[in-house]
């Protein structure tokens, strides 16, 4: 598939999400809009960053979401969705015993062979303070994404 092709089908998709969270017909998805489209759709989003998003996309100021506004909003998506499928091959690879969490263990092991350093056990210790947020003594995906996202 071409970039125009790939480019023309990405339109029409989001063209129908639009027209089906654009309850009342008007061109414009509001707040409640989309909370309630984003819902249907299986996307959890908070409502903190929902508001965040349209507050950076609302390029007229109108406080509501149009079409190509609609569009850059589904581009971010997009791309967030990607780098979290490519944290989690990384998480995955790590997760060497496959229970969906990282011992120190595996980290230990992890730090090892990406940073050829041998960690000390302070060193390895602090990094899991720092990281294991419930303190359940597992690095979680969450707790894994949240804190690549801190280095970024």
């Amino acid at each position: 598939m071409s970039t125009s092709e790939a480019t023309n089908s990405m339109h029409v998709d989001v063209s129908a999400i639009f027209t089906s969270i654009d309850r009342n017909k008007d061109g414009r998805l509001t707040f409640s809009d989309l909370r309630m489209g984003f819902k249907d759709m299986g996307i959890d989003i908070s409502d903190h960053d929902l508001k965040t998003m349209m507050h950076e996309v609302d390029q007229d100021g109108d406080g509501a979401i149009n079409f190509s506004e609609m569009l850059t909003i589904m581009v971010r998506m997009h791309k967030k969705a990607r780098e979290n499928m490519d944290l989690m091959r990384v998480f995955e690879i790590m997760d060497k015993d496959g229970n969906k969490r990282i011992s120190r263990s595996e980290l230990k092991k992890a730090l090892k062979l990406y940073t050829n350093k041998k960690v000390t056990p302070d060193e390895l210790e602090s990094i899991m303070n720092e990281v294991d947020f419930d303190r359940d003594g597992y690095i979680s995906f969450v707790e894994f994404a949240h804190c690549v996202h801190l280095f970024k």
